[in-house]
């Protein structure tokens, strides 16, 4: 099962009030204003904001929180090896581990893709991209890092509860865990802290209510 699969799997529809939709913050890191440009576009009608850098130092020194990062490989001009853009991911996997990144390049191979995977990608997209590929890649990866940072303060939430007289339970490691796992120990443990209360659980995790839904349906978490 994909990534796309587990996030995006259609269901019944449920009445709800409106609510706005969920803005997801990526750091694009390009060296091409141009291309900057038409990311910042086509994802921000697709409820994605991007944080600009034209240069490997500039995506370094981005202190904006992000849920991802696309990465182009290439920046100084005749540069094809890819190797900037390698670099960069190791860079950013080191100072923000766990953040989803999304490899980008005009000049792919497999041996490239393979060793931007090694590095830490979790996808690549080749230059020119396909929108609909792209859009869908880019918001997959942003919402699940947007999930793994809520997961992140529930369970520093929970540590001091239990620091406090609360449960002694340890709490779950997310390393290596399967994203559908991932997703449901996160949907559990916010309705768990707002006690069944499915607007104020959507809230904490950044879904509106309908998403949320989905959700308690899909890993069968009573309301």
């Amino acid at each position: 099962m994909s990534a796309a699969d587990v996030l995006d799997r259609p269901a019944p529809r449920v009445p709800e009030a409106h609510v706005p939709p969920v803005q997801l913050r990526v750091l694009v890191a390009d060296d091409q204003r141009d291309v900057i440009e038409a990311l910042r576009l086509l994802l921000g009608t697709h409820g994605v904001s991007i944080v600009p850098a034209f240069s490997p130092a500039e995506a370094l020194e981005t202190s904006q929180p992000v849920d991802a990062a696309l990465v182009d490989l290439n920046y100084d001009k005749g540069r094809t090896s890819g190797t900037q853009g390698l670099d960069l991911l190791t860079a950013l996997q080191g100072r923000h581990p766990g953040l989803p990144m999304v490899a980008m390049t005009a000049w792919g191979s497999l041996d490239l893709a393979l060793e931007a995977r090694r590095r830490g990608a979790r996808d690549f997209i080749e230059k020119p991209w396909d929108d609909c590929r792209l859009v869908d890649t880019v918001r997959t990866q942003a919402e699940l890092g947007r999930a793994l940072r809520r997961l992140a303060q529930l369970e520093s939430e929970l540590l001091v509860l239990r620091q406090n007289g609360g449960p002694k339970t340890a709490p779950d490691s997310i390393e290596n865990m399967p994203l559908l796992q991932v997703e449901g120990l996160l949907v559990r443990r916010a309705m768990e802290r707002h006690h069944g209360n499915v607007s104020r659980a959507a809230r904490t995790l950044g879904l509106s209510r309908s998403a949320l839904y989905r959700r308690l349906e899909r890993h069968q978490i009573a309301q």
